[in-house]
């Protein structure tokens, strides 16, 4: 049997519980009324201590028109748990915008950074209590927000941002579906008077403006980061010269004329492979002819396409001593359009200065499954096959070259398995991009 209507004012309105819910609109309340004035109130108010937690407006027009309800009783520890419950309670029942349910899961914020910072003081004593080290998983507040609101984190982040800063007319507009997220949060990075001549313009003008702004911002982050790589690559360079390493600007004849005779252990290096680069492999081999040590290796990294004719360019200035196969398992195969091949593995062509004085070596070498590294250069390698190369034909202690330095993977590996490195290169790009990876292990 329901409540009748003089025993309504035993039930407790709370103005934070309230506002914890979006409210219905015109329409929907007018269609919810009618369905209670013609079914009567079919659902249960849902109560905690007396206090209203579901069913306001339920409550509301059955206050109005003196109508039997029904109620519930639910146990929370607190009222965190409470407001939890209620936000919570939202996404299943209504047809929210990804605005609305973006700002529904942002007041549970406070909740989560609790939750937080209550599991990190747990895991904290833990370890302490039982002093064996348990890992778990950080709570990330803004992944699970998204999460709960079923909207990715960057809307998340736009929504709080355009809460934060944007001007009454921008949320209303984006809350009334005139204009995207995406263009609010463009329009809200902008001083609130900005915002105010942007808003009143046409729907079209208010697009394009956003977009102008969106230019602006990607056109300053990358001066921004340009200049702090800048700012970096001075630092590096301002350093007195590693014991570990060298790296020189120049092409490969101009630069090895700075190496002495007869310095180098090995060079490994993995040259240009397209035609055009052919003389190169020939320039190569007489720098290394002459800046090698008696028995050193020359390892050079290259495509099958024009071996013939690499040979042929090579040979007549150092020894062809055998080809390794490197192999590239996984995923990451290449396609050779002009010979219609899949390859999975290239050749390393192994020369010899003079006699070959080193110990027992693998033909077959391989980097790890899909480990296709072009982070640093579109033509860059796998540290983990560079791994397998330099410990295959190098002793830690000795001198690595890598004239055609790219993106910095010899260098990096070279000086993390104790070997000294000199690295060339004629874009200073390279050489910046290898100073500051090798910065960071040095």
């Amino acid at each position: 049997m329901g409540i009748p209507a003089e025993t309504h004012k035993s039930i407790v309105i709370d103005k934070e519980f309230k506002n914890l819910i979006p409210p219905l609109t015109v329409e929907e309340y007018a269609h919810l009324e009618e369905s209670i004035l013609k079914e009567g109130c079919r659902d249960a108010l849902v109560l905690w201590n007396g206090i209203l937690i579901d069913g306001h407006s339920r409550y509301e027009i059955c206050k109005k028109h003196a109508i039997e309800f029904d109620t519930v009783d639910i146990e929370f520890k607190d009222r965190h748990k409470v407001i939890e419950w209620i936000i919570l309670n939202q996404f299943g029942r209504r047809n929210l915008s990804a605005y609305d349910r973006s700002l529904l899961a942002l007041r549970l914020k406070p909740i989560i950074a609790e939750k937080a910072k209550e599991q990190q003081l747990s895991t904290l004593k833990q370890n302490t209590v039982s002093q064996i080290s348990v890992e778990r998983k950080p709570i990330d507040t803004q992944k699970e927000l998204a999460k709960v609101a079923g909207v990715s984190h960057d809307t998340i982040h736009k929504v709080e941002k355009i809460e934060a800063n944007a001007i009454p007319e921008v949320k209303e507009k984006v809350i009334s579906g005139s204009i995207s997220i995406n263009t609010a949060s463009e329009i809200t990075s902008r001083p609130q008077e900005e915002q105010r001549e942007i808003i009143v313009k046409s729907e079209k003008d208010i697009i394009a403006e956003a977009n102008k702004i969106k230019r602006e911002r990607k056109v300053k982050r990358k001066k921004e980061k340009e200049q702090a790589r800048q700012e970096a690559f001075q630092k590096v360079i301002k350093q007195p010269v590693s014991d570990r390493y060298k790296l020189i600007v120049g092409d490969i004849a101009e630069a090895c004329q700075q190496i002495e005779n007869d310095s180098i252990d090995v060079i490994i290096t993995d040259p240009p492979y397209p035609k055009e680069y052919l003389p190169l492999y020939e320039i190569l081999a007489k720098e290394a002819s002459r800046v090698l040590k008696p028995g050193g290796s020359l390892i050079v990294m290259t495509g099958q396409s024009y071996l013939p004719e690499i040979l042929s360019l090579m040979t007549p200035h150092i020894r062809y001593h055998w080809t390794v196969s490197y192999l590239t398992p996984g995923g990451q195969s290449a396609q050779i359009w002009h010979r219609k091949v899949n390859t999975f593995w290239k050749p390393l062509l192994w020369f010899v200065k003079g006699e070959y004085n080193g110990g027992w070596i693998g033909d077959v070498t391989k980097s790890a499954v899909n480990d296709n590294d072009k982070r640093f250069h579109n033509w860059g390698q796998s540290e983990s096959g560079m791994v397998d190369i330099v410990e295959r034909f190098s002793m830690p202690g000795q001198t690595i070259l890598d004239p055609f330095l790219g993106g910095g993977t010899t260098a990096v590996v070279a000086v993390k398995l104790g070997r000294y490195f000199i690295g060339i290169d004629q874009d200073p790009a390279a050489i910046q991009t290898t100073a500051l990876r090798l910065a960071e292990i040095t």
